[in-house]
């Protein structure tokens, strides 16, 4: 896989030229693991490191820096445009539950997490999934969104590091309801990235939360997705999230 820079200083190439070569031996290790663990035979060509604003204003108008396709990945590899995109998820809440989440955040997004979005990012060319996610399918988008940010940080993420994610996703989850809740999982698609941070992290963390609690019901993330390629094979008339008993 090559490393491409869309940077506009020398300063930024630098920097990010530092932190992709101190990143590599993880990335390829990680690469080596999904190609045993998940068939992603055909990973990405690229990743594309670059700035918040030219991946997100300049390259494309998606508002998260770190999205994918089968050529390249596009992220930002900066903790701290991270932590701040995720503290905005808190604009407009207050009380207890909220300060923890403000505390995890200025505190935890350290090289671990970068390195669970780039995780992210590159199991979604995993074979196991549907061939059909970016053309025709509309039932189960949930699922893939939820399965990679759950197979990115079990690899990257220590125990402790995945559990905490996990409560503060829980907490957040429960904070937005009220604000973004009340319809189904199979609702996530392109209308998610129209909302500001809080509603479009809001569909991921239930995603990833959902397929947390697959894989413990199932007891491994191959028998989830064993599961998962039977209803592929034959729904009978009925979504994935039904399917799984999720609603």
């Amino acid at each position: 896989m090559r490393y491409l820079y869309a940077v506009e200083t020398a300063a930024q190439l630098s920097a990010y030229e530092a932190a992709a070569n101190r990143l590599r031996p993880r990335l390829e290790a990680y690469l080596h693991f999904l190609g045993e663990g998940t068939d992603v035979e055909s990973p990405p060509r690229a990743i594309v490191w670059t700035d918040r604003e030219i991946a997100t204003e300049v390259l494309s108008s998606i508002p998260v820096p770190a999205y994918t396709n089968d050529y390249r990945v596009m992220f930002c590899p900066e903790p701290a445009v991270w932590r701040e995109i995720y503290l905005r998820q808190l604009d407009g809440l207050e009380g207890n539950a909220a300060e923890e989440i403000r505390a995890y955040y200025e505190t935890a997004v350290g090289e671990n997490h970068i390195l669970s979005i780039l995780g992210h990012e590159l199991a979604h060319q995993s074979e196991w999934f549907s061939d059909d996610f970016e053309d025709e399918r509309e039932s189960g988008i949930w699922f893939e969104e939820g399965m990679v940010e759950y197979i990115g940080r079990r690899y990257f993420l220590t125990e402790e590091e995945f559990d905490r994610e996990a409560r503060i996703n829980r907490l957040l989850v429960t904070l937005l309801e009220s604000r973004y809740g009340g319809h189904s999982l199979e609702d996530f698609g392109a209308k998610t990235y129209a909302g500001d941070y809080a509603s479009i992290f809001f569909e991921y963390w239930r995603s990833f939360l959902a397929v947390e609690r697959l894989t413990l019901l199932f007891g491994s993330v191959k028998a989830v997705f064993q599961s998962y390629r039977e209803w592929c094979e034959n729904p009978g008339g009925r979504t994935l999230a039904e399917w799984f008993g999720l609603e």
